[in-house]
C-alpha cells in the first residue's frame, strides 16, 4: 500500500502498464488511477518513459534481492543454480505484477537503457554464479551472458506454459525438469 503519492503513482503505473501495456497507458490514466493530478506525476517523473525505468528498476531490485537472498546460504553453484530457477518460479507466482512487468518492459529499448544495465540487475546474480561454476569446472559455456539468456527463456517459457495450462505436468515437476535441463545444458 502507497504511503506517499509518489509511491501511488508508481503502484497506478505498474497496475495498467501490465494489465494494458506500456503504449495504451496514458498518464492521464495513470493519474485517476493514483487519484491525482497529471501534473502530480511530472512533479516526479520526467516522462512516462522515467516512470516505467524507475518501476522496472525497482522490480528488478526486488527480483535480485530474492535471487541473491535464496543462494547466500550455499556455496556449490551447481545447488545455487537449482535455487536461482527455483526462486524465478516462486517470484513470478508471489510477486505477478512485478514480474510480468520485468517480462514487458526486458525488451524496451527505451526502458532498458544503457546505463540501466550498468545497475545490478537479476541477471548479474545468475552470471556470477555461473563464472564461479565455471572456475570450479562444475560448468562449460563459452559465455556467461548468452548461458544466463538459456536459461532464463527456458524457465519463462516454462513458466508461461504453467500459467496457459499448455502442460499437463503439475507445478513441481515443470521446475524440477527444468532445473535437471538446466544443469545438464552446463555440464563440462
Amino acid at each position: 500500500m502507497a504511503t506517499t503519492k509518489k509511491e501511488a503513482i508508481q503502484e497506478a503505473a505498474l497496475k495498467l502498464f501490465v494489465a494494458d501495456g506500456i503504449d495504451a497507458t496514458s498518464i492521464r490514466s495513470i493519474a485517476e488511477e493514483a487519484d491525482t493530478a497529471e501534473g502530480n506525476i511530472y512533479r516526479h517523473f520526467k516522462s512516462k518513459n522515467d516512470l516505467a525505468r524507475t518501476i522496472f528498476l525497482n522490480c528488478a531490485t526486488k527480483f535480485r534481492n530474492s535471487l541473491k537472498e535464496s543462494v547466500q546460504d550455499l556455496s556449490d553453484p551447481r545447488q545455487q543454480i537449482e535455487r536461482l530457477i527455483r526462486t524465478i518460479f516462486e517470484f513470478s507466482l508471489e510477486h505477478k505484477l512485478e514480474f510480468s512487468y520485468i517480462m514487458i518492459a526486458n525488451h524496451r529499448d527505451e526502458i532498458i537503457t544503457q546505463d540501466l544495465l550498468a545497475k545490478p540487475l537479476p541477471k548479474d546474480v545468475f552470471a556470477d554464479t555461473l563464472r564461479a561454476g565455471r572456475e570450479q569446472e562444475l560448468f562449460q559455456f563459452t559465455e556467461s551472458t548468452i548461458a544466463v539468456a538459456w536459461i532464463v527463456g527456458m524457465v519463462q517459457r516454462s513458466i508461461i506454459f504453467m500459467q496457459r495450462n499448455i502442460t499437463s505436468l503439475e507445478p513441481e515437476q515443470v521446475i524440477n525438469e527444468t532445473v535437471q535441463a538446466v544443469l545438464g545444458m552446463l555440464k563440462p
